[in-house]
């Protein structure tokens, strides 16, 4: 269902340092916020060319921030839902595990058509 998300976020006290991305779908800001640590990851480790990181290390960087939230509007509403952290870290989690079902899935019908 469409809808209009805004991820706020404040990484520590300092008010100026509050930002907001608007987004028209849930996948979306969950890449947004993926992003976002994939980008600390590369500042913390610039000479690593690739990095690796699970879910439990992405959820840790969540709840050292000061705030993040989202606003969720859906279409023909007239108002926005807050959503908490936990909801974002759940909607990380079923994003997570559609890609996991998927490559899987990917693999089950490869190794299938090799035994065919």
């Amino acid at each position: 269902m469409p809808c209009t998300i805004l991820l706020l976020i404040q990484p520590d006290e300092r008010l100026q340092k509050r930002t907001y991305s608007r987004f028209h779908s849930i996948d979306d800001c969950v890449d947004r916020v993926c992003a976002i640590y994939e980008s600390v990851l590369e500042r913390k480790y610039p000479d690593m060319r690739v990095i690796h990181y699970d879910i439990a290390e992405l959820y840790d960087f969540m709840d050292e921030l000061k705030d993040i939230v989202c606003l969720v509007k859906q279409e023909g509403a007239s108002e926005y839902v807050p959503r908490n952290k936990q909801w974002i870290k759940e909607q990380i989690f079923v994003k997570l595990n559609t890609i996991l079902k998927t490559e899987q899935a990917k693999k089950d019908l490869n190794y299938s058509e090799e035994d065919a």
